[in-house]
């Protein structure tokens, strides 16, 4: 079995902790050593019997190790994947059990699709991209870094690099995201968004607090 370092203690480090334990049951694949945190107390009270390794500037990958990103704000994941990239570490793309992804679908390194999440027909998922419990409709696009929560609905729509998308969120066919954009939780985008915005709403729209 491979052994894996968890990147980030958070809640989506657990999600991705479960998602290395839902696949080991099909097939063991994983030995899990732990966690990369720079909170070394990120797991306490969270019934995981895994140490906190060390911090990510701190760590120094072997060889002999694989990660799993189970960080889920882009801009923090795009920060993190890049250091540890340069110093070595080789990244795995998870895929729970329970998802179903199409065979032609191509999906990039470092990714995390976790449980009944849908993945369509020509389908281009970037790298370190994280599908949490979500749909993504056939020939949609979305960019490095970039983030789906628990039943997003990604129709046959371009979502750029570092976009996060919020629970229960619609993206309509056809719509193009812009990089860095926000999609607030319920929001439902029947436009194409800029670059760089926060939209909310039914319609979507910019929201600035």
């Amino acid at each position: 079995m491979k052994k894996v370092i968890v990147v980030g203690a958070g809640g989506f480090g657990r999600e991705a902790y479960y998602t290395i334990q839902a696949i080991n049951k099909v097939e063991p694949q994983y030995e899990v050593i732990g966690f990369l945190d720079d909170n070394p107390r990120a797991l306490e009270g969270k019934n995981i019997d895994y140490p906190i390794l060390g911090s990510v500037n701190d760590w120094q990958p072997t060889d002999d190790e694989v990660y799993v990103m189970g960080i889920a704000a882009p801009s923090t994941k795009e920060k993190v994947a890049k250091i540890l990239v340069g110093k070595g570490a080789r990244f795995v793309t998870l895929i729970q059990p329970t998802a179903i992804v199409c065979d032609d679908a191509i999906i990039g390194e470092g990714c995390v699709i976790t449980g009944f999440s849908i993945v369509g027909a020509l389908t281009r998922i970037g790298n370190f991209v994280h599908i949490a419990c979500s749909m993504v409709g056939q020939d949609a696009e979305i960019g490095d870094y970039s983030t789906t929560t628990g039943y997003a609905n990604i129709t046959n729509a371009h979502l750029g690099k570092r976009v996060f998308v919020g629970s229960h969120a619609v993206v309509l066919n056809g719509r193009k995201v812009g990089d860095d954009a926000y999609i607030c939780a319920g929001s439902v985008v029947f436009n194409h968004i800029k670059a760089g915005v926060k939209v909310m709403g039914y319609p979507a729209k910019r929201f600035e607090l």
